[in-house]
């Protein structure tokens, strides 16, 4: 199911030349007018009509529900967005720049060196006063472009709000037959275009690499954590897919070491089974952040793993409340 967030009022429709013409399928519009005649035409029904657009290629730039969205800190608290990439010439040294494009077109450049197996990884600090809307960041390395990423801040507080009447009046016109589809769909397009409509969508069903990370999300200091990688193309799994792991604290600086990183290929089953006995030097609860990259055949993933680091109060060198 979609997600839906109206960040404006829009009183007025708006319409745009286009140089086609647009025709929506009968069941999608036969499935809004059942809506309105029930009166059931709510925030989560419009999701799913927005959603069938998008799958349907009828609407576009729908922010897919694995991108990047973080909450907009509460007051007084600081938060940070995860930045980390890689650059497909491993053994080069250097700094890779990132340009961050804010919601009001501003734009904010952040430096970070990368590894020796390629990867880099940084942090953007964002509080109570952070831009709400789309964030751009272009990656740069030697002078040339290596990627283009997006992540959203949004306010959680206003997800739950009321579809304003000017959405449901747009969508009874349409299926009153009052508008065009072509009419229809440019308005809403354009309102998605300028960010006062925001689509988070399921991502299409393409044969692409896939890759997911599971593991303990809590574990206990000294013990044998294992975290596996599974690698696949469309249903099939994918050997030899190589997969880079570096684990960092939460937050870290840029000029941190790591605490473990380690590289090697998938097996006959797509898995890369990485095992590691968690330091005792950890003496309170630790949020660490794993960043997975997996490359293979042109393609490449990068993945983000989060898990905590505790100790048991009354262990050596342990500050956890009960024990300070």
């Amino acid at each position: 199911m979609a997600i839906v967030t109206i960040l404006v009022f829009l009183p007025i429709l708006l319409l745009i030349n286009h140089p086609s013409e647009l025709v929506v399928p009968d069941w999608i519009k036969n499935n809004a007018e059942k809506l309105l005649l029930q009166n059931n035409l709510d925030e989560a029904h419009l999701a799913l009509i927005l959603e069938n657009l998008s799958d349907s290629g009828i609407i576009k730039n729908a922010m897919f529900a694995d991108s990047q969205t973080y909450d907009v800190p509460y007051k007084g608290k600081n938060a940070f967005v995860s930045l980390s990439g890689h650059v497909n010439e491993y053994g080069k040294t250097g700094t890779v720049s990132l340009e961050i494009t804010k919601p009001d077109g501003s734009k904010e450049i952040l430096h970070t060196p990368i590894l020796e197996t390629g990867h880099y990884s940084t942090v953007f600090p964002i509080n109570y006063q952070s831009q709400k809307g789309s964030y751009k960041v272009s990656a740069e390395f030697d002078y040339k472009q290596i990627s283009t990423t997006y992540f959203y801040l949004m306010d959680k507080s206003n997800i739950s709000e009321k579809i304003p009447s000017w959405s449901v009046t747009i969508i009874r016109w349409w299926a009153e037959n009052k508008i065009t589809d072509k009419e229809f769909i440019q308005c809403i397009q354009y309102v998605i275009d300028k960010k006062i409509l925001i689509v988070i969508t399921n991502e299409p069903n393409i044969s692409q690499l896939q890759v997911s990370v599971n593991g303990q999300h809590l574990v206990r200091r000294n013990t044998t954590h294992i975290i596996t990688t599974h690698v696949a193309y469309g249903d099939h799994s994918v050997e030899g897919a190589r997969v880079t792991l570096t684990i960092e604290k939460l937050g870290q600086d840029s000029d941190e070491e790591p605490i473990r990183e380690f590289d090697g290929f998938t097996n006959e089953h797509g898995d890369f089974v990485f095992s590691w006995e968690i330091p005792k030097y950890f003496d309170d609860i630790e949020t660490l952040v794993t960043y997975i990259d997996v490359t293979y055949d042109g393609s490449s993933v990068t993945k983000l793993f989060k898990f905590q680091v505790y100790c048991l109060p009354g262990e050596p060198n342990c500050k956890i409340d009960g024990n300070r």
